[in-house]
């Protein structure tokens, strides 16, 4: 697959993954701590589309910074990307009781209730700091 090539390639180093009509932009970089994912989320196959994804985080914790902050703005997400999100806040919320500064910095469109509410259960569900930041983006009333 494209993606696990482009992280096979450069594994814990600054990855960018160009979004898609149907899949999110994705920006990993150790360096500065911070890691985004935002756009559309309902590709064909999750699994298969952020298994790289999974692994790069998996080893990320085995040797992270001291601060992580995970930016998410999603557009839309299916409910088959739910689980792949709740794998990896798994990662950052193990992170976190293992002493690490983590934060997930959850963006919504202001008209976006739905991504809005899923970023309040997802705070409850988890041993790791939310951030619910609400921002106008263009066109956030033309969310697909």
């Amino acid at each position: 697959m494209e993606n696990d090539n482009l992280l096979n390639e450069s594994l814990l180093s600054a990855v960018k993954i160009p979004a898609s009509f149907d899949t999110p932009e994705i920006e990993l970089n150790k360096q500065q701590g911070i890691f985004r994912i935002s756009g559309n989320s309902y590709p064909e196959d999750p699994v298969v589309f952020y298994a790289p994804i999974h692994k790069w985080f998996t080893k990320y914790a085995a040797n992270p910074n001291s601060k992580t902050v995970l930016e998410v703005h999603f557009k839309y997400f299916s409910t088959s990307s739910t689980q792949i999100f709740f794998d990896i806040f798994r990662i950052l919320e193990e992170m976190k009781t293992q002493g690490y500064d983590v934060l997930i910095r959850w963006l919504y469109d202001t008209e976006n209730e739905e991504i809005k509410e899923n970023g309040e259960n997802y705070s409850t569900l988890f041993y790791v700091p939310f951030e619910l930041v609400e921002v106008k983006t263009e066109g956030s009333d033309n969310l697909l």
